[in-house]
This record gives C-alpha cells, sequence and structure tokens, in this order.
C-alpha cells in the first residue's frame, strides 16, 4: 500500500472529485452550524446573499463555478467554505456588520480560498496521512489487529462519530485514488463519504487554513471588492471585529492581517493616489436588508439602531 500512498502525492484532483465532495463537505457545515437560516425573510436574504457574492466571484479566476452562498443559522462568529464554490456566513458574522462592503470582503475571502483550492490541497494531504498512518499499523502490527487499530484511529480522527471504514475498504479506497481513473468519490460508501468528509472537517475546524493561505485569501478578496465596486477598506474594518478566541491553532492573528492589508492598500494609492481604488458605484454604505438590525432586535427583544 505504500506505493498508493506515494501515488496519492502526485495525484491530479479531476473537477468532478473536487465539487463532489465539496457538496458533501457543505452539507456537513450546514450540519454544524445549524442548518440554514429560518428567519422568516431567508428567501429574500439568500437572493441579496447570491447577488453579492456572484457579483464578486464574476470579479475571480474561477467565475464559471456553480456557486452557491447560504446563511447558516448559527449565532457564532464564522464564515466557512466548500470546494467546488460554497460559501456560507453566520447569522452571528452577519449581526457583526455595518454595510456591504463588509459582508463583501467576507464572502471575496471564502472565494479567494476555493479560487486557490486551498481546501484541496489540506484534503490532498488529509488522504495522505490516512494511507500513510495505514501502512504504518500493518508494518507494525499483525495485519488483522493492524486493520482494527487503523479504524479506532480513524473513529478517533473524525471526532468519534464512529463513522469507520472497513479494513479491506480502506485498502480499496487507497488504491482507487492512487489510480485515479477508478475513482469516484460519489461512488463510495456512505459510511466512507461521512468519515472522509468528517475527518477533513475536523482537521480544518482545529488547524483551519495556513497563514499563508489565509494571507492569500485577504490579498485576493480586497482585490475582489474593487473590481466589484467595493472600498477595501471596508473589510479591514471588519476584521478588528473578529473574536480573539476560538480561531484555529494555525490562523494568524487579526491585527497581523490587518497590518499586511493596510500595506497592500497602501501600495495601491501610491500607485494610483486620485481614485482610491473605487468606483463610480461605490457600495460601501450600502444596508444590508435588514441584517444588522433584525438579527440584533432578535436576540434582545427590542430594536437596534443602525450605524
Amino acid at each position: 500500500m505504500q506505493k498508493d500512498c506515494d501515488a496519492l502525492k502526485a495525484r491530479a484532483i479531476t473537477f468532478e472529485e473536487e465539487t463532489a465532495f465539496g457538496g458533501a463537505v457543505s452539507v456537513n457545515w450546514v450540519s454544524q452550524g445549524g442548518g440554514l437560516t429560518r428567519r422568516t425573510d431567508a428567501r429574500a436574504l439568500h437572493l441579496q446573499l447570491n447577488k453579492i457574492g456572484k457579483n464578486l466571484a464574476a470579479q475571480s479566476s474561477r467565475p464559471n463555478l456553480p456557486w452557491t452562498f447560504g446563511v447558516l443559522q448559527s449565532e457564532g462568529v464564522n464564515a466557512v467554505s466548500g470546494p467546488g464554490g460554497y460559501v456560507f456566513v453566520s447569522e452571528g458574522l452577519l449581526s457583526r456588520l455595518d454595510n456591504e462592503a463588509q459582508l463583501a470582503g467576507v464572502l471575496a475571502h471564502e472565494i479567494a480560498h476555493i479560487t486557490g483550492k486551498h481546501a484541496m490541497r489540506e484534503y490532498q494531504a488529509y488522504l495522505v496521512d490516512q494511507c500513510e498512518d495505514a501502512v504504518g499499523a500493518e508494518r507494525s502490527r499483525p495485519l488483522k489487529q493492524a486493520a482494527q487499530n487503523q479504524v479506532e484511529q480513524l473513529g478517533r480522527k473524525v471526532g468519534g462519530l464512529g463513522q469507520l471504514i472497513p479494513a479491506g475498504e480502506l485498502r480499496s479506497l487507497f488504491n482507487q485514488l492512487a489510480n485515479r481513473s477508478n475513482f469516484n468519490f460519489d461512488k463510495l460508501s456512505k459510511g466512507a463519504i461521512q468519515a472522509i468528509t468528517n475527518g477533513f472537517v475536523a482537521r480544518i475546524t482545529e488547524k483551519g487554513f495556513g497563514e499563508e493561505d489565509e494571507y492569500a485569501a485577504d490579498a485576493e478578496a480586497v482585490e475582489l471588492m474593487a473590481s466589484a465596486g467595493y472600498a477595501p477598506a471596508e473589510y479591514v474594518a471588519f476584521l478588528a471585529k473578529l473574536p480573539d478566541k476560538g480561531l484555529s491553532t494555525e490562523h494568524p492573528r487579526k491585527d497581523k492581517r490587518q497590518e499586511r492589508l493596510r500595506k497592500q492598500l497602501a501600495t495601491w494609492s501610491e500607485r494610483s493616489p486620485k481614485d482610491e481604488f473605487t468606483t463610480s458605484v461605490d457600495l460601501s454604505q450600502t444596508k444590508v436588508v435588514p441584517l444588522r438590525d433584525a438579527l440584533q432586535a432578535g436576540r434582545t427583544g427590542t430594536a437596534t439602531r443602525g450605524n
């Protein structure tokens, strides 16, 4: 099986696998986020979110992905994405927005993760790690015990949910992955899809993307914002509202992210000081329907005055 592990490291992931895996990851994110929002104006909210998101995605390097944007019911301050064009923001995050430009910045950041295929690199690394763990177990113990230990280890890595892949199916999975043409993510067993997806999401939740991926997504986000007619400085301002706690272990600090973005925007201004990278249609102060006020009023029972 070591040959399969080596082949895994070099394999090219197809578009079909990216979209199939992304769909499975997105189902997981929605489940973790308490489902999609149940607000009475959910339809109008999602229509607006998709207009904003698809306008930004149209400026990206992958405008033709089947982009889908949704609001999660969770009150945590969070935004997540799945390969293939899935982007979600939580009600808790929306309640902190001052204007549409800040929402655009958040969406653009997640769009940049997708176009940069940051999640797909983590997915590939996760599968390689799983394969090498299985090889190590087989070398150090009798085959039967090694298989059982690998199944138990996989169960722990997906958060103890018990979605376990039998040893024979696990070996077959790695062989299919190594032989590319034989692999179809959608045709895996339900247990295998859940185990892989849960394991990947647990990995991302714990460690997140690396610093360089986060910085790259920030840099691309402000580019997309400027192209779509939003003032990039609003995204920098929004980063200050993010909580200090709860970020994954490898996530860069928000002050460092702001510092890098300010330098990037300053460089832009030096190159073209007259227009300051805004357009004649500046949407930065457009109120978001009716996100911030309504969400806060729903929690406090009283109307909250907008900024």
